[in-house]
């Protein structure tokens, strides 16, 4: 069962520490608490394909110079992938669930050497105002959302927000891998910066329907983004614009 998150007026020396699981991927020793696995993501875990279509992409589509944005970063894997291209100080790993950040950062100081930039928050849509949101949080780490859903076990808590256009500015981001959890229906709602040259984005039809799945894309062409690598598996795509 999922447990709640450590009470932040506890010395971080002086909180549990939870159980972790190791796994080897593409050379990149990843851990991830026990408690937030379950056995479909320990399956993709243990033979090599979580993520598999985001790093192969990512691996085929950045270009040295590339700053990276990685929404959703989870266990680091695809900020890991990316920072072996680019380096670590030019990747962003954005992660909202709060049990996720100590391995987060652990898994890029062991796998790259550096963590980068890694920001405890939520992406939302530029038309958000929100200071916070509620994150839910479900088993299996790779289901932590800001859209609600029923399922046993989960629990919620508030955490910061922050629009994308200013997470892009701040990272100066050339390059973004996003997988929010369908929350990428409003956060791809406005334009992107024109700096944005490159998306990889797992699209959650499941979640908002393949009509609205399809009006993202249309938004994206009509800013200049073309699908460079087809449709994949788990409805992950690659789009790119420019050059």
């Amino acid at each position: 069962m999922p447990q709640p998150p450590a009470d932040p007026n506890t010395p971080p020396d002086k909180r549990p520490q939870p159980a972790v699981e190791t796994f080897t991927i593409d050379g990149a020793v990843i851990e991830v608490p026990t408690d937030a696995l379950v056995p479909r993501l320990r399956g993709r875990l243990m033979d090599g394909g979580y993520e598999g279509h985001e790093r192969a992409l990512l691996r085929t589509h950045l270009r040295p110079g590339d700053r990276v944005l990685d929404l959703g970063a989870g266990a680091g894997l695809v900020s890991i992938t990316a920072a072996r291209i680019v380096g670590a100080v030019n990747v962003t790993s954005v992660e909202a669930n709060p049990a996720m950040l100590r391995h987060l950062r652990r898994n890029l100081r062991r796998n790259v050497g550096a963590e980068g930039t890694v920001l405890h928050m939520a992406v939302v849509g530029d038309d958000d105002t929100r200071d916070t949101i509620d994150l839910h949080v479900h088993p299996g780490f790779w289901s932590a959302s800001t859209l609600p859903r029923r399922a046993q076990n989960a629990h919620s808590c508030s955490v910061k927000a922050k629009p994308i256009g200013k997470l892009i500015r701040r990272s100066g981001a050339t390059a973004i891998a996003m997988d929010v959890e369908g929350a990428e229906e409003q956060v791809l709602a406005t334009p992107l910066p024109g700096q944005v040259r490159l998306l990889v984005v797992e699209m959650h039809p499941a979640l908002y329907g393949e009509p609205a799945r399809d009006a993202i894309l249309r938004r994206l062409a009509a800013q200049g983004f073309t699908d460079v690598g087809g449709r994949r598996t788990e409805e992950v795509f690659v789009l790119a614009r420019g050059g």
